[in-house]
């Protein structure tokens, strides 16, 4: 399929537009810009909208405005598309410019370039492009659609997705979030559970050990022994599978020690505390109280055999991941339209990262992803990018999904 621009006129104006707001995650003011942009065009659209601002519940001033619009076709159910409009920030080799949508061709491929360009705002102009397909064309659905578009999931999503999902602010029978990879069918995501060690000890003069209790010698020692669990973790496997990409065939239990930080940075003087941050990544089928269980026992043992007590762990945040049967109806029925809209069989398989999915998992509705991610697209990193024909292909996705 050959992509032209003036094919994606609607799409690729509004992707401009919405990369040109810099919604850096925990920006308030640039969180109301872009939230006021995407209101302006559903309600152009004719949806009903209504904005759910998460600062309600944060009390940290910080506005995150959600947004709910509803599209009504006269169906028995709704189908929510969830999307967020958050980025994160920019390195400094990319700079102001990641805010400028660049157009460009790359072995015959036309590509767009921009911080959130493949996540998330490539799937934003996707689902608008398709409800404004959906109206203008007077196609017949199978469903009502729930346009949902929410703040800070770069951060876990606790206010955004999941302030709409605690408050059941909106009523689904099936749920599609468009924030994945184009590569297959996601039926599964990760949890993901942020934490840190502080390991405690007695601060002094470097030249004068008496007295002093080196904090990042312990830790050394502490931090060796509890690598264990990296190798109890990646022994539990999900019954989902990985992309053909990854080595390891099914998605498994991940735990990693990504950042240290010392309470003293002078050569001289022997640091009183050392605080290590750690990620822990879920398999989709588990209950995070379940496997913090398993990391509070493994923490303690540690420390008990050690004889090291002045170990703490802080559990930041836990988030689950979701699982949907891929031999449900809905899935069955999302294979389909995938099919119909790139004429590919793309596989069934599991997330290794987390998306804001998971907080709906208490809704007891089928809930799969799928998004405009390539191999190509770098997302976090410099020169994001998102293929317009990803973009078409998704914006047909939809439309096949929910058309009877």
């Amino acid at each position: 399929m050959v992509i032209t621009l003036s094919a994606l006129e609607y799409e690729v104006k509004l992707l401009k537009e919405l990369v040109s707001i810099k919604s850096i995650t925990g920006n308030s003011e640039e969180y109301k810009r872009i939230a006021n942009l995407i209101s302006k065009e559903l309600t152009a659209l004719g949806l009903r909208l209504t904005i759910h601002d998460g600062e309600k519940e944060a009390k940290d001033g910080i506005s995150r405005p959600n947004i709910v619009a509803y599209y009504d076709a006269g169906a028995p159910r709704t189908i929510g598309f969830l999307t967020h409009y958050d980025v994160v920030s920019t390195g400094s080799k990319w700079g102001e410019k990641a805010f400028s949508l660049r157009i460009y061709e790359e072995n015959g491929e036309k590509r767009a370039s921009g911080r959130g360009s493949a996540d998330d705002k490539g799937c934003i102009a996707a689902l608008m492009g398709a409800i404004r397909d959906i109206i203008t064309r007077k196609l017949e659905l199978d469903w009502n659609i729930a346009f949902i578009c929410t703040a800070d999931e770069e951060i876990g999503g606790e206010y955004g997705a999941g302030y709409i999902a605690r408050n059941k602010l909106v009523e689904l029978d099936a749920l599609v979030v468009l924030d994945s990879s184009s590569m297959g069918l996601v039926v599964g995501t990760s949890g993901i559970v942020h934490g840190n060690i502080v390991i405690k000890g007695k601060p002094g003069h470097a030249g004068y050990l008496f007295g002093s209790d080196n904090a990042l010698h312990k830790a050394i020692v502490f931090l060796n022994e509890l690598l264990g669990f990296v190798n109890s973790r990646a022994m539990s496997l999900s019954k989902l599978r990985n992309p053909p990409s990854i080595p390891i065939p099914n998605v498994w239990g991940r735990f990693s020690l990504t950042w240290i930080k010392s309470d003293n940075m002078t050569y001289n003087v022997i640091p009183g505390k050392i605080t290590v941050g750690f990620d822990m990544r879920l398999l989709p089928e588990e209950d995070p109280e379940f496997v913090l269980s398993q990391l509070k026992s493994y923490f303690e043992m540690t420390k008990y055999r050690l004889c090291l007590h002045d170990i703490k762990l802080e559990i930041i945040r836990a988030f689950p991941g979701y699982m949907t049967d891929e031999n449900h109806p809905f899935v069955k029925k999302a294979i389909d339209a995938l099919y119909k809209a790139t004429g590919k069989k793309l596989p069934v398989i599991g997330m290794l990262g987390g998306n804001d999915g998971g907080w709906f998992r208490d809704y007891g509705i089928p809930i799969i992803s799928f998004g405009v991610w390539d191999e190509k697209s770098n997302i976090h990193g410099d020169n994001e990018s998102v293929s317009l024909k990803k973009i078409e292909e998704l914006k047909s996705f939809i439309i096949n999904l929910v058309r009877k």
